[in-house]
């Protein structure tokens, strides 16, 4: 798991608006980084990346949350967590497909086939949660959501 961004700059004499400015925009930064190798599917790790990324921004909006306003942050709450959940769908499934080729190794070849069924139904489910996941960052690039929720953050503070 990728460590959390450093804030720069942090400095606890300046306002609260500053400090929460600096630390919700590195974390919607940090959890979009991960975006592009998510999107590429090559590197379980940078989806895991996402999500933990994105599960610490949305944490950042519900420690702060009486700092913005209620309506905006419902609806970039919202975002998030639909966000999450998608990540999540797609990580439980390589975790677990990762475990059922783990318990595979120990198996004798004759008792391999029925978990060789479970793998290739997981992988199939993996394929449709993979495609609403590509859904979701499809449309919160088109929506430009990034910037979106800097705006948010720099107006309603």
């Amino acid at each position: 798991m990728a460590r959390p961004w450093k804030i720069v700059d942090l400095n606890p004499d300046e306002s609260l608006k500053q400090c929460l400015q600096k630390i919700a925009l590195t974390r919607v930064q940090e959890t979009f980084s991960y975006e592009s190798a998510t999107v590429k599917g090559e590197d379980i790790e940078a989806l895991h990346d996402m999500r933990v990324s994105a599960r610490r921004l949305r944490a950042v909006l519900k420690i702060f949350r009486d700092c913005f306003s209620k309506k905006k942050l419902k609806k970039h709450d919202a975002r998030m967590q639909s966000l999450i959940r998608a990540l999540g769908a797609v990580r439980e499934r390589d975790v677990f497909l990762e475990s059922l080729s783990e318990y595979k190794k120990k198996l004798e070849p004759a008792d391999r086939k029925v978990i060789d069924l479970l793998i290739a139904r997981e992988t199939t489910a993996r394929v449709l949660d993979r495609r609403n996941l590509l859904r979701e960052l499809k449309f919160l690039r088109k929506i430009n959501y990034a910037d979106s929720f800097a705006s948010f953050v720099k107006s309603s503070l």
